[in-house]
């Protein structure tokens, strides 16, 4: 594992609707050890709805522009790496309130992470190779593994 250059981490999730779900949770103490540790410069944490609109030419919102940014930067990295990001793939018709007009959307995942090196991407998770699925958890066992860390031992 490199460590040269700034690294830092998106998560986005879709909470549930009391907060970060365990799984979520267990993740980001995770990450935060790996910042502790010098491994990775930064961890953001941002949430995202359950849609975003990918049919309209502007963006409803600040946040909508953001995610279909993201989407759009992490679809280019999959082309350029021949990776597949299949929970990036659902569509859903979709109203804007009760009797807005129905438009396209990206069928948002519970969970995705970004591994930016020096403001370009070097990862996304989940990612499907020919030799399988990879996610965000995966990259961190490995960080952790790299760094000596007892991953069994995380305290939420």
């Amino acid at each position: 594992m490199q460590t040269d250059g700034e690294r830092r981490v998106e998560l986005w999730i879709r909470p549930i609707r009391d907060g970060l779900g365990e799984e979520h949770q267990t993740l980001v103490v995770r990450l935060e050890r790996l910042a502790d540790e010098g491994l990775v410069d930064d961890v953001c944490v941002r949430t995202w709805g359950r849609e975003v609109d990918v049919e309209s030419d502007t963006a409803p919102t600040k946040r909508d522009a953001i995610v279909r940014e993201r989407l759009a930067e992490c679809r280019l990295w999959a082309r350029t790496e021949g990776v597949a990001l299949p929970t990036l793939d659902e569509h859903a018709t979709v109203g804007s309130g009760r009797m807005g007009p129905e438009h396209d959307a990206v069928v948002l995942p519970p969970t995705l992470g970004i591994v930016f090196r020096d403001d370009e991407i070097e990862d996304v998770y989940p990612h499907e190779r020919d030799d399988g699925t990879r996610t965000l958890a995966d990259w961190v066992e490995t960080a952790e593994s790299f760094l000596g860390i007892d991953r069994d031992h995380v305290e939420v």
